[in-house]
């Protein structure tokens, strides 16, 4: 029984004990540990899982904790007042507002207890996925608690993750777990859609009872014989049915979605345990193929790489299991060796993005074409390293896990196929070369950029607009991380991650860790952190026409910096067209310097990053060549090496002038430029005049 005082007391400690926590002066790190025991049963006729949960806590940290914050993110679902329905509004996504009740989840019959006896707790009152358990007394440096209670889950339709369609299921962030408690404080914090999740590594030991015609995918190694063997005849079956999928002519997908096979009425029990890891996930559907393959690392160490797929887009995922593979083995070879014994892609429902990772298992929405899938795979596989292993809080520093991880997708997909799926927008050449006008990518940033609107990466994940997130804190960090691999070269690059990876595995780092990781590993990556913590920009600019070296073979070249970022930087030779040489150069120490460019040959121009390595704000200046002029009708994107104006016919029609004819001339409109203009003179052919 609460009486008003205690009420009262019990809300200040809600709203303010975060608050409090993370205004504390920070300690040295320690890190907390939970390990759970999780029994579950899934109920396919009313889409519920009942069960137990209990979990040792450790406190590592130097000081008694007289509460345990919770995560019940199952209950962002529970109604439409949640931090998740409020943020699928302001994307403009009304889906999970205007959904039935009856497709909504929540917690029922939870009852939390500490070592046995029942503990008084509260939900956050405005988040009910958030709720605090108030110890009878504090948990000492050192010491653990066992943290149990019942629940029952009723699993929501397919809104964000954690989800089912039908009887397809999507079970993930979908257990009772205590928050993260650091050196900063509490983090206690709600579902959201876009920005991603923090917890504390531990061990698992998970029981799941279901139908018996269900496949199941998941977090850990499957400690059950018979499901072993199960899951061993499925993949033979599906090897051969592969074999007859081949021969079609052309391959085909089957899009019968809805033909869901009825439910054993037989049961089984799945035995899973992993350690070392901070969430756990697992897909269940009664149609999925198995597909297995095998990674070997450098070590001689051995990886199961696993499949499981529906018919739906089957001619794309008869590689998957094979792409699991490659990338686990390419993640090893270039950041370090994968620890677990299995990883795993899953094509299932997702409604977050087209796919999402887990310690040892991934979920992939649909895909466009197999380069497609083999790119969202290996972006989410890499996440058991940026997010896995290096378990960064992606809700307050976002570019540590997805700005890190696109990074090595596109190396992959440059290793593999020459280029990235992503934004590979074809158009014609004369519209759009890539080579010359730069990456979609890029002209995206610079549209954000030169507009000042580039939210900086390491900024709160719910700051962003949808497009935002996706440009500045995965692309940017991308592009920033290959101008950093540039600057260094890639073997220093690679020892710098290595070194990164070593010292932070199985910890929770910092924005500060990664600049003292890279400054121990001896780089000066102070212009790195500013692109990801600022809105300062790189404009380079030649001033000057080169001039042949007196001292010396080459030419001397003055460079002015007229940006508000100092960065190193690459100068090109260019022959005919065609870059002959680059040479980076450090970060200029003045506004204007001369440069020393050591060549044996005469090239007839430079151009500042003519490869484009960094983010220019501004490439019209980069060069030493004239530009040559360009007219041309459909001229949207710019091409910094040209000087281009273009002409397109307008018609239009009033009652005094009737019939007008005229041209637009304009400057290409992407990105934004500083001056655009768009000049339409005309006539109308009524009133022989030029139209108001």
């Amino acid at each position: 029984m609460y009486t008003p005082m205690v009420k009262t007391t019990w809300l200040l400690l809600l709203l303010l004990g975060p608050l409090c926590a993370s205004q504390a002066q920070k300690s040295p790190y320690f890190q907390q540990s939970v390990d759970y025991r999780i029994q579950i049963s899934l109920n396919d006729n009313n889409h519920t899982l009942s069960g137990n949960i209990a979990m040792d806590y450790t406190n590592h940290a130097p000081e008694a904790l007289p509460e345990i914050w919770m995560h019940l993110w199952g209950n962002a679902f529970k109604n439409r007042k949640t931090a998740f329905c409020q943020q699928k509004l302001r994307a403009g996504d009304t889906e999970f507002y205007f959904a039935p009740d009856s497709t909504l989840g929540y917690y029922t019959e939870l009852d939390f207890s500490v070592d046995g006896q029942r503990v008084n707790w509260l939900f956050d009152p405005a988040n009910p996925d958030i709720a605090v358990l108030k110890l009878d007394k504090p948990l000492p440096s050192g010491g653990t608690i066992t943290i149990s209670t019942p629940f029952t889950l009723k699993i929501p339709a397919s809104f964000s993750r954690l989800g089912h369609v039908e009887t397809s299921y999507q079970i993930t962030q979908w257990y009772p777990k205590p928050a993260v408690y650091d050196n900063r404080g509490w983090h206690a914090m709600p579902y959201l859609d876009q920005g991603e999740f923090y917890s504390e590594f531990g061990s698992y030991d998970v029981t799941i009872t279901l139908p018996d015609n269900y496949v199941v995918g998941a977090t850990g190694v499957l400690l059950t014989p018979s499901e072993s063997a199960f899951l061993a005849q499925k993949a033979a079956e599906t090897a051969a049915l592969v074999a007859e999928w081949e021969k079609e002519d052309p391959p085909k997908g089957n899009k019968r979605v809805h033909a869901f096979p009825a439910s054993s009425p037989n049961t089984k029990t799945l035995h899973y345990q992993a350690e070392k890891v901070h969430d756990f996930a697992w897909f269940a559907d009664k149609r999925f193929h198995v597909l297995r393959d095998t990674a070997v690392l450098a070590s001689g160490k051995t990886v199961d790489c696993w499949a499981l797929f529906t018919d739906e887009q089957r001619h794309l995922w008869t590689k998957g299991a094979f792409y699991v593979k490659r990338s686990v083995e390419f993640l090893s070879n270039t950041v370090g060796e994968y620890p677990w014994p299995q990883a795993t892609a899953v094509h299932s429902a997702l409604s977050a993005g087209g796919g999402m990772e887990y310690p040892m298992i991934t979920v992939i929405g649909d895909s466009g074409s197999g380069n497609g899938l083999d790119e969202v795979i290996t972006h989410e596989v890499g996440h058991n390293w940026f997010y896995g292993i290096l378990a960064s809080n992606e809700r307050a520093h976002p570019w540590m896990d997805e700005g890190m991880n696109s990074y090595y997708e596109q190396r992959y997909m440059r290793k593999y196929y020459g280029k990235s799926d992503i934004a590979n927008i074809k158009l014609p050449k004369k519209i759009y070369n890539p080579d010359q006008n730069g990456s979609i990518l890029e002209i995206a940033y610079l549209y954000f950029a030169r507009d000042r609107q580039d939210t900086p990466p390491d900024s709160d994940s719910d700051q962003f607009s949808s497009v935002g997130y996706g440009i500045q804190v995965y692309m940017k960090t991308a592009m920033c991380m290959r101008w950093l691999e540039g600057s260094l070269g890639i073997e220093q690059f690679d020892k710098m991650m290595q070194d990164y990876y070593q010292r932070w595995n199985f910890k929770h780092p910092y924005p500060e860790d990664v600049a003292a990781s890279f400054s121990n590993s001896g780089v000066d990556a102070g212009w790195f952190f500013q692109t990801m913590q600022t809105q300062h920009q790189a404009d380079m600019a030649v001033t000057a026409k080169p001039q042949e070296n007196p001292d010396g073979d080459g030419f001397l070249l003055k460079v002015k910096n007229k940006g508000s970022l100092a960065a190193p930087f690459p100068i090109s030779a260019m022959e005919d067209g065609k870059v002959v040489s680059t040479q980076w150069y450090p970060a200029l120490q003045t506004k204007e310097q001369t440069i020393d460019f050591k060549t044996d040959g005469h090239p007839d121009g430079f151009i500042i990053d003519a490869e484009h390595r960094t983010l220019e704000l501004n490439r019209r200046n980069n060069q030493t060549d004239p530009k040559p002029i360009q007219v041309g009708t459909l001229l949207p994107i710019q091409n910094p090496s040209k000087n281009q104006l273009g002409i397109l016919p307008w018609l239009g029609w009033n009652n005094y002038d009737k019939a007008m004819v005229g041209l637009v001339f304009y400057n290409p409109p992407l990105p934004l430029n500083r001056f655009q203009y768009y000049l339409a003179p005309g006539i109308g052919l009524g009133s022989k005049n030029s139209p108001d």
